[in-house]
């Protein structure tokens, strides 16, 4: 059990939030900058120095702290997802699991990192605090609060999140998760849970080499999953077993392609590159040459799959300019691809 987890279930334990929320400071004062400064992208230093924070702060000015530590990892130099996710899994501690509350600063940016944690823990929460048994665990309401605070488009991200929580509780097992994110209403919804369940996955084993994986078996557990029955579900452990591929390939492209070209079912072949491509270019960040030279070293009939991983990353982690002026870089139909799945991810924002 994590730290950070071990923080969140501390502030709900002493009712942390309710002596803070009706502080009497007046006016908020944020010191994202001076924790930034000091821990830059290491969680664990910037967890401990908000936890410190607050202790002696207004509820205003954590939460305005928090708010103005995402600007900064927006502008950084480096992939600021995870490091939103555990702001995210502390302000669900802090807020008493007030996701209403909560969600009024979260929002897309780092992909949407501050909403994927604030549900990151909630199961395992119910469960250690309400004694909840976990096939018990209503995993729809939090994100329904969710939906009628911030619109579907919050929703289906909150969804992710709680894929992550998912696999965490079943202890990595894939098909145990599977089967929760089924109770999903929508079609978009268990694709949103799966994709949660997956990245989670692949999480723990890039962090310590754990999660449902088989040293013997590449391919595992993508090609145990059912792919008539389950063919979304399928379609994302490929997308994130890519990830997987490149660790195994300490991150040489093409090997990590030839091992996507392995994979039997070949309607995922695709999937796999794009999730290299996606990987790779959250690596080069704004070095738009090397996520250029990637796709145009890709084989010819994955190159628009690798447009579309490279798109996504550049649109979520990086910044609209250089998602733009990537896809300029481009010529005919991939340019267009380009531009289009561009579009598409910013016109389902929220805020």
């Amino acid at each position: 059990m994590n730290s950070l987890f071990l923080i969140i279930v501390g502030i709900l334990v002493v009712g942390f939030f309710a002596t803070f929320v009706f502080s009497t400071q007046s006016t908020p004062t944020s010191y994202a900058d001076s924790i930034f400064e000091s821990c830059y992208d290491d969680d664990e230093c910037t967890i401990d120095m908000m936890y410190q924070l607050s202790q002696n702060n207004s509820t205003q000015t954590v939460l305005l702290t928090i708010d103005d530590l995402v600007d900064l990892y927006v502008d950084a130099d480096f992939y600021c997802h995870p490091a939103a996710h555990h702001l995210g899994e502390f302000l669900y501690g802090y807020v008493g699991r007030n996701l209403e509350m909560a969600s009024d600063i979260s929002d897309y940016r780092c992909a949407s990192g501050i909403m994927h944690g604030l549900v990151e823990n909630t199961i395992q929460i119910e469960n250690m605090l309400d004694g909840t048994p976990i096939e018990s665990v209503d995993i729809r309401e939090s994100c329904k609060t969710i939906g009628d605070a911030l619109g579907d488009d919050a929703k289906k991200e909150c969804i992710h999140g709680m894929g992550h929580s998912l696999i965490k509780i079943y202890d990595y097992d894939t098909t145990q998760a599977l089967e929760r994110c089924n109770e999903f209403d929508t079609w978009n919804e268990v694709y949103m849970c799966n994709g949660g369940l997956f990245m989670q996955n692949i999480a723990k084993y890039a962090e310590n080499r754990q999660g449902d994986f088989d040293e013997s078996d590449l391919y595992y557990p993508c090609n145990q999953i059912d792919g008539t029955k389950n063919a979304e579900a399928a379609t994302l452990c490929h997308r994130y077993q890519a990830n997987y591929f490149l660790i195994q390939t300490d991150y040489i492209l093409q090997n990590a392609y030839s091992l996507c070209s392995g994979i039997e079912d070949q309607r995922y072949i695709g999937i796999c590159y794009k999730g290299v491509a996606a990987h790779l270019t959250k690596d080069n960040f704004d070095v738009l040459d090397n996520t250029q030279l990637m796709c145009l070293s890709t084989p010819p009939q994955y190159q628009e799959q690798c447009v579309i991983g490279a798109i996504e990353s550049l649109t979520r982690f990086v910044s609209d300019e250089k998602a733009s002026e990537f896809c300029n870089r481009l010529d005919g139909d991939l340019q267009k691809t380009c531009q289009n799945r561009m579009n598409s991810l910013i016109d389902s924002r929220y805020d």
